[in-house]
């Protein structure tokens, strides 16, 4: 059917073309609407567009990222592009490198422009640099040592640029005056002490960024309260038992064999006969006693001055001496250490509860033949902790820990070194803030066991024990190390805690006065 009127035609052309365009133009903002809702600040980003504005895309991604984004009037064009859940920052950069231009970020503001304009920028910043004059800026760090901020903040100066550490001279201490730990002697010598103050040179811009770097690294270090307790358990068992028996009237009691009559005639003896058990004269290799010193030590021969010793002589007669002694010694020692100790992020912290003890070191002189003994150092003997803490995200802490438990008991040479036993481990651990790690298994159990006695008639059931000398040594060592870290939030040790902490501190002082008289009166 043709429609006999062309303006008719026209009109319904532009009716249809009319709502192409009101459907494409709703289309469109449902689609923008889908892509820019949700524009919570976030550190990951969804982008799907197609042929969109470039300066859109970079307006949703400033607020999403919450950054400051200004574009130069030379960034145009159209993107495509479809990024899902993706850092903002890197889906920023592969727009503009996708579509050849770059950016240079200051802060919170971030500039785009074309590679080249950003280039040439670049080398006009640095030649004004080469002309502009130098301010000088001090600045007085509140929290890290001068030379330690020095080396972060050189790389950031300008070929201009120049940082000085105001040195300060600081007031000599003490020393110690040779052996004598009780006297100390003024040190002459000028030293430097740390210091806080950095003056700075350099163009507005270098200074600029400097102030921003110092601001970052110059916080307050955070501390950290490590609590420790140290439980040693010590039980040693010694037990001898043994029946010696000889002829004569001190047979049991003296190595030499005395011989007696076994046969006579007309009152003569015509023959005689000698023996001996001599497990009570030497000593065994697993006697080994905790009580007595040097000079007083426990005997391990006969005769003996600790125990029980049992003697039956027979005088008419066929002489015989028969002698039994028993020794059972029981030690069981329980020592326990709680030391406390607060450190700084990074920083190594040691605790010693036990005895400096003096190594002493001779030198001989060529000429005189004169003998020199001198200190040489200190050994450190007794419960030892060395620790370092890092605090991690999370409030997590990460420990190098090194606990050791030393002691000695005898020593060698001329000079008197100890010989030292010790038990120790190094480990690295991570813990949440306020947990408790264990360090156990530090177990030391040895048993020795000497027989001494006569061959064939000495295993004999019961009969036995009157042929032979059993010495029984058991010793057992359990050491467990409990170690607990929090960090020390601002304001936590508040006045009240440290009274208690003192109060605690008198109390414990009062209870050892009160022990030391008590071992006094008893001596």
């Amino acid at each position: 059917m043709e429609i006999p009127n062309p303006n008719i035609k026209t009109k319904i052309l532009l009716f249809v073309i009319c709502n192409l365009l009101v459907i494409s133009y709703f289309c469109f903002a449902e689609e923008q609407t889908a892509v820019v809702e949700n524009l919570d600040k976030s550190q990951y980003v969804t982008l799907d567009f197609k042929e969109a504005d470039i300066r859109n895309v970079l307006k949703i991604i400033s607020y999403k990222s919450g950054v400051n984004i200004v574009f130069t009037p030379e960034v145009i064009g159209n993107v495509t592009i479809r990024l899902t859940d993706v850092p903002w920052e890197r889906a920023l950069d592969v727009v503009l490198k996708t579509y050849g231009y770059a950016y240079e970020r200051q802060g919170n503001i971030i500039t785009v422009a074309p590679f080249d304009k950003l280039t040439a920028q670049k080398k006009q910043e640095v030649e004004l640099a080469q002309v502009q004059p130098t301010i000088t800026e001090v600045f007085a760090l509140k929290y890290i040592d001068a030379q330690d901020a020095k080396k972060a903040l050189e790389p950031q100066l300008s070929p201009r640029g120049k940082i000085t550490v105001l040195e300060m001279t600081g007031q000599a201490g003490w020393e110690f005056a040779g052996a004598d730990i009780g006297k100390r002697k003024r040190v002459s010598e000028e030293r430097l002490s740390r210091s806080k103050v950095l003056i700075v040179s350099d163009v507005a811009g270098a200074l600029a960024k400097i102030k921003e770097v110092i601001a970052q690294i110059d916080v307050m270090p955070q501390q950290v309260m490590i609590e420790t307790r140290i439980v040693e358990v010590n039980k040693d068992l010694l037990r001898d038992l043994g029946f010696d028996w000889g002829t004569g009237s001190e047979g049991a009691e003296s190595s030499t064999i005395t011989s007696v009559a076994s046969a006579k005639t007309a009152g003569n003896a015509t023959s005689t006969l000698g023996g001996h058990t001599l497990g009570s004269q030497v000593k065994p290799s697993g006697f080994g006693p905790l009580a007595g010193t040097t000079t007083t030590a426990v005997s391990s021969a006969e005769p003996f001055n600790v125990g029980l010793e049992l003697l039956f002589r027979k005088l008419t007669g066929t002489q015989f001496e028969t002698m039994l002694h028993m020794l059972e010694e029981d030690v069981n020692t329980n020592t326990l250490s709680a030391p406390r100790i607060m450190a700084l992020n990074n920083q190594e912290a040691t605790i010693l509860v036990g005895t400096k003890y003096p190594i002493l070191k001779t030198e001989v002189a060529t000429d005189t033949s004169t003998t020199n003994v001198t200190l040489d150092y200190y050994q450190d003997i007794g419960i030892q902790l060395n620790v370092v803490p890092q605090v991690g995200a999370n409030n997590y802490i990460n420990m190098v820990i090194h606990p050791a438990v030393t002691s000695y008991t005898d020593t060698l040479g001329t000079n008197a070194y100890p010989i030292i036993q010790t038990r120790e481990a190094e480990t690295r651990v991570l813990m949440k803030d306020g947990e408790t790690v264990v360090i156990g298994g530090l177990l030391k159990d040895a048993k020795t066991k000497s027989v001494m006695g006569v061959p064939f008639l000495s295993k004999i059931p019961l009969l036995g024990l009157l042929f032979k000398r059993e010495t029984i040594d058991t010793t057992k060592t359990d050491l467990l190390i409990f170690i607990s870290a929090r960090i020390v939030k601002e304001g936590e040790l508040t006045p009240e805690e440290i009274a208690k902490l003192e109060e605690r501190l008198e109390r414990r002082a009062a209870e050892k006065k009160v022990a030391t008289k008590k071992n006094k009166k008893n001596q």
